[in-house]
């Protein structure tokens, strides 16, 4: 609110889209119909496109602030997430749910959620529960074990946000509008065990304010399954000299089936509900919210 008095909300929704601060836990714009978007714009195309709009001293400039601003708005919401009052999607989110699959987060009630375009983000990972750790023979690891009383608590999710990297509840990482379930191809139950294991390596690391994909002491939440899952071949791209990882081209690799990941599931709601979507959806989603950005 401070920062509102310096600069106007839409100067400043643009200068920490540049310093790549949005991408924060929370910051996503959930799709919805536009009577003034024709059905051929609201396609894939226009994804991650058309970014760089400011000079780079004024991106520099912005991108020293980051670490301030992106933990304020880390925190600033006025609503809760659609899908948080909807028991019944929630289950139906777990119950699809196996370890190591990624789960991409869109949500309008968090003040970044209105900075960055597009329809997610932000990213998590489904780690599993006791049961489900026992069962792919990692659970009596150290490092897991130095988390099992967490694990039995809930905390099953793994994600890097403004606090850096943790494990999370389903009540705080499903606390959103919309979910789309992408799942990792593994080449056997070895390279399973050695994902997981690396994930829980990664805990405790610091958050990487800069969205810079190549830094090796801090992560954001799509590097961090870029460097566990390298295998993924997630898509990077560069805006103002700086590769990072955007969570809509990541739901759009997994979309059209390039790389290691599949689509297994979409859901989204609103006030009144929510439904179980389909691929359609989805791509009608992203489409709809990057055709506003061509406009």
């Amino acid at each position: 609110m401070l920062f509102s008095v310096l600069v106007s909300t839409r100067r400043l929704g643009l200068v920490l889209l540049l310093a790549l601060t949005a991408l924060v836990h929370g910051c996503s714009q959930l799709g919805v119909g536009d009577a003034n978007i024709k059905p051929a714009q609201a396609s894939l195309h226009a994804c991650c496109t058309n970014i760089e709009e400011y000079p780079l001293w004024y991106v520099d400039m912005a991108r020293s602030l980051a670490p301030a601003l992106g933990t304020v708005l880390s925190h600033v919401s006025w609503r809760s997430g659609h899908l948080k009052s909807k028991q019944a999607a929630q289950d139906a989110i777990m119950d699809g749910l196996q370890p190591l699959d990624i789960v991409l987060v869109s949500s309008k009630g968090r003040r970044s959620g209105h900075i960055i375009p597009g329809l997610f983000g932000h990213a998590a990972v489904y780690l599993g529960t006791e049961q489900e750790l026992k069962q792919l023979g990692i659970w009596q690891a150290s490092q897991v074990q130095q988390r099992a009383r967490r694990i039995r608590n809930r905390h099953v999710f793994i994600e890097a946000d403004a606090a850096g990297v943790h494990l999370s509840k389903p009540t705080r990482v499903l606390n959103t509008d919309a979910v789309a379930i992408l799942r990792p191809r593994f080449s056997g139950t070895k390279q399973r065990r050695k994902t997981a294991l690396g994930f829980f390596d990664a805990l405790g690391m610091k958050f990487d304010f800069l969205f810079d994909v190549d830094s090796t002491d801090c992560t954001f939440c799509t590097e961090l399954i870029h460097r566990v899952m390298p295998h993924l071949d997630l898509p990077i791209m560069e805006i103002y000299g700086v590769r990072t990882i955007m969570p809509d081209s990541v739901a759009v690799s997994a979309i059209r089936k390039e790389g290691g990941l599949a689509l297994v599931g979409y859901i989204k709601a609103d006030r009144e509900g929510w439904r179980q979507a389909s691929m359609s959806d989805l791509v009608t989603d992203i489409g709809h919210n990057w055709a506003r950005r061509q406009r």
